[in-house]
């Protein structure tokens, strides 16, 4: 570049604080990423044991339903 050394130095200064700011908000963005993932594994847990519940009550309901004579007349 042109000018002396003035412009080349606030070029330089520009562009480290471009890299930096680059930099910073990629180390931001990926500490956000992995609470996002922990927060995501922590809800399909979650859903999964919700699940297990749900299902077992429903068996358990059929089980004692055919225990307690089912369809059978009385």
């Amino acid at each position: 570049m042109t000018g002396g050394p003035g412009v080349d130095d606030l070029w330089r200064q520009t562009v480290e604080a471009r890299l930096f700011a680059s930099e910073t908000r990629d180390a931001v963005d990926e500490v956000h990423r992995l609470n996002v993932e922990k927060r995501l594994t922590a809800i399909e847990d979650s859903l999964r044991w919700l699940v297990r519940l749900i299902v077992g009550g429903m068996v358990m309901g059929a089980l004692a339903f055919a225990l307690k004579g089912g369809f059978a007349p009385l």
